[in-house]
This record gives C-alpha cells, structure tokens and sequence, in this order.
C-alpha cells in the first residue's frame, strides 16, 4: 500500500521544491508559512502483468469471459487510446500491444476473421505509421496494416446514428463500430480527471456531434458555476451497447501518474528524503535543461523515464468497471487539504507521449484543467483567487499537426477570448473549412474544432478565478490569452497582491497535472 498524500507547511528548514516548468525542471523556495499538498505516492507497478492482463479477460467484472462473447463469425472491433496517452515503455512492449495480444490470440482460437483495429482519437490527429507500430507492435501492425488498422475519422460519410443529443443532433459514431456484434476498448488512464467518460463513444463521435456536444459542455460548464442544473449526458446510453448491435466489452489499465525510471526516480520522491545520489541527479537535470535547445530538452524529458508503471487492470462490463477504475485512481491520487487557499501554484511539465510537446492554448487548457479535475476532490484555490502557473508559454505550433490551432491563436484570440463570442462568431468558419478539413483526414492534423474544444475546457477556471499568472511565460503569448506573465515567483505574488492581498495563504500542488486527453 503507498503513503497517503499530506499537506507540509514550509518553514526554514524546507529545502527547495520541484516545480516542473515545460521541458525545465527547477527547485523553487517557497515562503515560509506556504502548504505544499503532496500526492499519495504511487503503488509499485504489476510484476506479473501478462498474467494480470489474462486474469481480468477470464474473470471479467459484471461480464462473461472474453473468451465466451468472441464466436465463428462474428464482427469485432477493438478500440484502443491513441497517443493522447503515454507510450508506457521505451524499452518493453506497450500495456496497449500486451492486451491487443491476448484478446487475438482469444480471437483466433475462437474462429473470429473479421477483426479491425481503430484508434479512438476522436477530433485530435491520425496516428502516423510509425506511430501505431509504436503502440500495437511491429507484429500487430503488420498483420493488420493498411486495411484493418486505422485511425477514427470524424468526417468519414460512414459514420453510423445510434440516437439524438438534447437538441436534436444526431449521435453520429464510427460505422465500423456501430455494425459490429462486439466492441473491445482498451483504455488507459494515469491520473484522476483523464480517465475518460464511461462511454468509449464519445471518442468515436462524428465532427457535427462533437460541435454540439462541446457547446453543451460549454453551457453546462457556466450553468454549473451558477448552481443551475444541467442536462444528463446523452452518452449514458452508449455506456454498455452502442446502437442496437454493438456490445462493448471494457479493458481498463490503470498507470503510475509519472514515467519511473533511475534517471528520474528522484522526481516522485518528497524532497526532504533525497539522498546525496537524488540531488546529483537533480542537479544535472537541471544543467542539461539549461543547456540543451529547446527542442532537445522534449526529448530529455521524454527519454529520462524508463516507464509508466501498470498499477492495476481490470476489464468487463463498461458500467460496471468504470466506477472501479474512477475509484481506484482517487484512492491513490487525489490529495485532502483544509480549506481552498488565495493562492495556488502548479508546475507544467509537457506531456511525455513520443515527438509531443504543448503549444499555449493546450498549455493553458492544461494547467486550468487542475483547477476542478486534478489531484483534489474541490478547487484548491478560493472562487476569486489566483492560480500561478509554470510554463513558458512559447509560441511554437507544430506545422503538421496545429494548422488550426495557429490560426485560432493568431486570427480568433487576438479578438476575443470569451467562449461565447468565440463559438457564436469563429467556429461555423472554422469547421466549414474544406482545407481544415482536407489536412485532418488525409495529413495528421488535429481537426478545426480541438482548438476551440480546448479554449472552451479552460472557461471553468478562468471564470473561477480573479488573475491567471504565468511565472516565465512569454509575454506576448501569455497576453494574448488574457493572462499575465511573470519572470518569478515573487513577482507573480506582487501582482496578485491587488486582489488577494500582501499575505495571503498559498498552496503548491506538487507534482505533475494529468493529461489534456479528454479535450475530445
């Protein structure tokens, strides 16, 4: 059993604190008088994890064997996460390609020969090639490639309706899913809040779904934050069965929220029990982030880990498992603190998923998704108060995969930040482009909508809070988000005094915040 998170009260004895800050790893000092709230710490990955994989396909939660519901001739379709979630191992086959081994090698005692692969990316970018070899297995890929193994279109004309959302959009789903007899989904989650919803469709949805539902999340979101009530999730129904054929049958694996490896061990431990060994490693992190180009920091922190530790695996009926896994990662993650502070500081490491990096409008989405889906049950910081983030905040987009994300940062943000100007004025434009549309399905482009789907999850927060502070963030980017940017800590707790006063309580989140992988 790991340690229960716990709440240090910094005093001069308290040595400098990990801040993770994009590619850079600093040691912060905090003002005394200052909470720290420390995670739980992590349990210790699955030794024996083939043997667990088939251990939860035979004695499924809820749900007869795999083995029973695969039968001669029927339609099979597994859904697995795509790079939104971390590559679990550099050295070791991924979690993804240990389970997609045994449900067909399952499969093919059975008698099943109509078996398709898709990756569940929802509106974010295909998976190149090298990029499915990398989850599935060079032998996976090569038995599935190019026919059977693909990425979700959201724009494909085969995409089936299984029902009608409150305003009466279709529910469009992928058609290859809807006309199977069963769906598998392997699902991975590292940390509360990025588990996903319990229905594996909503990251199978069509475009003109995923606009409607995103603008009712928008709304629910705001009728949330007034105490309003909120329309129950047209989802709910697709938990189970997805249209009138397809059963879901689930997989879900549960990982370590950080890579574990010798090089970064340290980085998980609390800093007052390092050893002479942790902070040598510390500090030559730390030189080599101040050294290396940018671009080559990405990779150093990419590579620093061996791998994500698997903590658990539990796999049958979606309803049933879901509410297990949710659980399952509270226990072990979510921090306990005694009343929201003025102030509360979190670190932004970029994400460790393979030739990734955060550009600012997923930088902000990420960090102010901490606010209400992170490592505590409520807002660590007051309704008013400030959050301090530690990001760059540099303007860098990928050419390939944010064409529409450069274009909503330079031409939508430079008019208006707020969601409901943005929505009513910008998003018909951008999702009726034919050339947003022609990268997202035949490059790797994310799809025109993800920048605005990722603007609208941050709206929460920033109407929670009274000042958004970037501590090293670029100035014209941060400004252009309708934040503030400061050089260092003392600066950002001298611009926040206007609104919380010259001592006020400050709380740091220790440790890294969970994925943006639910900006659908």
């Amino acid at each position: 059993m790991s340690r229960p998170g716990f709440v240090l009260s910094v005093d001069a004895q308290t040595p400098p604190l990990v801040v993770f800050q994009g590619e850079k790893v600093l040691l912060e000092r905090l003002p005394i008088g200052a909470s720290v709230l420390y995670p739980p710490e992590a349990l210790q990955g699955i030794r024996s994890l083939d043997e667990a994989i088939g251990r939860a396909l035979d004695s499924p939660v809820d749900s007869e064997p795999l083995s029973a519901l695969l039968t001669r001739g029927s339609r099979v379709t597994i859904v697995f996460e795509d790079l939104s979630q971390p590559v679990t191992s550099r050295t070791a086959p991924d979690v993804r390609q240990r389970v997609i081994e045994q449900v067909l090698e399952r499969a093919a005692l059975a008698g099943v020969d109509d078996v398709e692969l898709i990756a569940a990316t929802g509106l974010r970018r295909r998976l190149t090639a090298l990029d499915l070899q990398r989850v599935l297995g060079e032998r996976v890929y090569a038995s599935f490639a190019p026919d059977h193994v693909r990425s979700h279109d959201a724009e494909a004309e085969s995409l089936a309706t299984v029902g009608e959302l409150a305003d009466g959009t279709p529910i469009e789903v992928n058609g290859r899913v809807a006309s199977s007899d069963l769906v598998i989904s392997v699902r991975l989650a590292t940390a509360v809040g990025n588990e996903g919803a319990a229905a594996v469709a909503t990251k199978l949805i069509g475009a003109r779904t995923a606009r409607a539902r995103g603008s009712f999340a928008a709304r629910s979101a705001a009728a949330a934050a007034s105490g309003a009530a909120t329309d129950t999730d047209a989802f709910d129904g697709l938990v189970d069965t997805i249209g009138d054929r397809a059963r879901v049958f689930t997989v879900d694996v549960t990982l370590t929220p950080e890579p574990t490896g010798p090089a970064s061990a340290f980085l998980s431990k609390r800093e007052k029990e390092w050893s002479l060994t942790d902070r040598a490693l510390s500090a030559g992190l730390q030189a080599a982030t101040r050294v290396l180009p940018s671009r080559a920091r990405v990779g150093l922190a990419q590579v620093s880990g061996v791998g994500y530790g698997v903590t658990s695996v539990v796999a049958g009926k979606p309803s049933s498992v879901h509410p297990l896994t949710e659980a399952f990662l509270a226990q072990q993650q979510v921090g306990q603190f005694d009343s929201p502070a003025d102030v509360a500081l979190f670190g932004i490491p970029n994400p460790g998923s393979i030739g990734s990096s955060l550009n600012p409008v997923t930088a902000a989405a990420l960090g102010l998704g901490q606010i209400f889906t992170g490592s505590t049950a409520e807002p660590v910081v007051r309704a008013g108060g400030t959050a301090i983030f530690y990001h760059p905040l540099t303007p860098w987009f990928h050419p390939l995969h944010d064409p529409a994300y450069i274009d909503f940062f330079a031409e939508v943000l430079s008019q208006s930040i707020d969601p409901a100007v943005i929505s009513e004025q910008y998003e018909e434009k951008f999702a009726a482009d034919p050339w947003y549309r022609h990268v997202y399905q035949t490059s790797y482009a994310n799809h025109a909508l993800h920048p605005f789907h990722s603007w609208y999850s941050a709206a929460p927060a920033i109407a929670h809070l009274g000042d958004v502070i970037f501590v090293g963030g670029d100035h014209g980017a941060t400004r252009r988000l309708g934040f503030k940017a400061a050089s260092t800590l003392a600066d950002a707790l001298e611009m926040a005094s206007d609104s919380v006063g010259l001592n006020p309580s400050i709380t740091y989140v220790h440790g890294a915040p969970v994925s943006v992988s639910e900006v659908s």
